[in-house]
């Protein structure tokens, strides 16, 4: 888990092949990987995942006009999820309108919800199957940050109908979810990065912000609010990660292959993991 841009996806693709060559066998289970592996299945959860991950976006997006046509901007998300649908960020963000006004906080709010709905399933429903054979489940991230985030987002907006103090209470139940055994992870990591730096780094790897990696959806975009955002975010999953018993690992500038490294050295000495590599052949 980490702010966006702090090097998620990059830690878990140098982690894989460690543990690989340790005789693990390693299953991907992040959004992306895990709602794919079930679109050939015509059962459950196959058709709920891809609907939810869709609602999720146009409820992000919920009450939101484009600045340049006032037409609703969730009308930007697909209705049906088809073949052409990819499940990615940037294919969401290359949709969207340059501008939106009118985001109303009860959208962000249930997207977030609609995210913890997502990571029960993915959990219940791919990641337990895949550690009961013996096998480890590996995430690029945590749900609670972007639900914290929507959060964050929705306080940036004039208030409406849902109160600050209702934001308040949500929060609280979205930190309670994530914090139950069911979806905590066995070892988890923080990658505590710095806003600025994650930021340049953002740009350097996309050359763009994602659509709630800053606060574009409560009328303010850029590096600016980026920062005010993040910062925010980085001292929440910074105080969720100690209370947890994370592992804390810094992003200071240092080559990811070191940072990778101390992950990879953490989880080799976890005890779980020590039974998994000892463990005969075959059993």
């Amino acid at each position: 888990m980490g702010i966006d841009g702090a090097g998620k996806t990059t830690l878990l693709e140098y982690v894989r092949p460690a543990l690989a060559e340790a005789g693990i066998e390693c299953v991907d289970t992040s959004k992306r990987p895990a709602i794919r592996s079930v679109q050939s299945n015509e059962g459950f959860p196959a058709r709920s995942l891809e609907r939810l991950w869709l609602e999720l976006w146009r409820l992000l997006l919920g009450g939101g006009r484009s600045d340049s046509d006032q037409l609703p901007a969730d009308t930007a998300i697909p209705l049906q999820f088809t073949d052409q649908t990819k499940v990615a960020s940037g294919w969401i963000t290359d949709a969207l309108p340059a501008d939106v006004t009118g985001v109303r906080r009860s959208g962000l709010v249930a997207s977030g919800l609609t995210e913890l709905a997502i990571d029960q399933l993915i959990r219940a429903e791919i990641i337990e199957p895949v550690l009961a054979r013996g096998a480890v489940a590996m995430l690029d991230a945590f749900g609670f940050k972007p639900t914290l985030i929507r959060i964050a987002i929705a306080r940036e907006i004039a208030d409406d109908t849902m109160s600050g103090d209702a934001l308040d209470q949500f929060e609280a139940v979205l930190r309670a979810a994530y914090s139950t055994s069911f979806l905590q992870p066995d070892i988890g990591f923080l990658l505590d990065a710095d806003p600025q730096r994650s930021y340049e780094w953002r740009m350097r790897q996309e050359g763009r912000l994602g659509v709630s990696e800053d606060l574009w959806l409560a009328g303010r975009k850029g590096g600016a609010s980026y920062l005010a955002l993040q910062t925010i975010m980085a001292d929440k999953l910074r105080t969720a990660a100690v209370d947890w018993g994370w592992h804390i690992l810094k992003v200071d500038g240092r080559p990811q292959r070191e940072t990778a490294d101390e992950a990879v050295e953490i989880m080799m000495h976890d005890a779980g993991m020590r039974r998994l590599i000892e463990q005969p052949a075959g059993d």
